[in-house]
């Protein structure tokens, strides 16, 4: 009986954390795709859960199914999320992404960039690139709060 009283209460810590982390995706996932999808849902499948990307017209996908760019704005939006979610309860450490914005076209870029602005008021964010256009599209969106250093 204790037994299942633990699985009980470590599932609704799960639920409670995995739900506040999965609405910070959402959001951060429609910001980056500037609206094209509304947010994200977990589907059960097999003995685990995928994400679901919810579009704005109301169909689904899989998160497998997504284009590849796509994938990588669901990848850092779940990342921006699990910063918050940490930054939330302990002391913060730097985010750290390596031109994880090379499939994005400009639009999406300047959308996740503010969001990297974002966890800049929290913390400190390190973006690498080589892609001239993105530092341009860090200036105008950041402003200055951005700092470059060429390497």
């Amino acid at each position: 009986l204790g037994a299942m009283a633990v699985d009980h209460a470590l599932q609704g810590y799960r639920d409670t954390h995995r739900s506040a982390m999965m609405r910070r995706a959402s959001e951060a996932f429609r910001t980056i795709t500037r609206g094209e999808y509304s947010g994200l849902a977990a589907q059960p499948e097999a003995e685990r859960e995928v994400l679901v990307a919810i579009g704005a017209e109301g169909g689904s996908k899989l998160a497998r199914d997504l284009s590849k760019g796509t994938r990588f704005q669901l990848y850092l939006a779940l990342r921006v999320a699990g910063y918050h979610e940490i930054a939330g309860a302990r002391t913060t450490v730097p985010f750290i992404a390596d031109d994880i914005m090379e499939t994005f076209d400009n639009t999406r870029t300047a959308a996740a960039l503010g969001l990297l602005r974002e966890i800049s008021m929290l913390g400190q964010a390190l973006y690498f690139t080589h892609h001239e256009h993105v530092v341009e599209l860090a200036k105008n969106v950041c402003g200055d709060s951005v700092m470059i250093h060429e390497i």
